[in-house]
């Protein structure tokens, strides 16, 4: 099943300026509203339980993916993770 991000918090005081300054992607929720998980949480699930989230910008939807930089796992969207990264486009939560 695929998952659209509907938000995303970001920290204003990361050393980043990419998606790995995200620190909750909100999803919608079953029953209604928004469910927010860790980057490291949304990787998971996409690495180990094959599941799909995707942003809509500007008419086109994409797809997330799971990366690592060190220890650090997060998700960007293809081929991005710069300052202009469609993830980053999201409202936030």
């Amino acid at each position: 099943m695929a998952y659209p991000v509907e938000c995303v918090n970001t920290s204003d005081s990361s050393d980043y300026d990419d998606c790995r300054c995200i620190t909750t992607i909100g999803i919608p929720s079953k029953g209604g509203g928004t469910n927010t998980y860790t980057p490291e949480r949304i990787h998971d699930r996409i690495e180990d339980e094959d599941e799909e989230f995707y942003v809509e910008y500007q008419g086109s939807r994409t797809y997330l993916d799971a990366v690592q930089d060190g220890s650090t796992k997060y998700v960007r969207t293809e081929p991005n993770d710069t300052p202009q990264d469609n993830l980053l486009k999201q409202p936030s939560c």
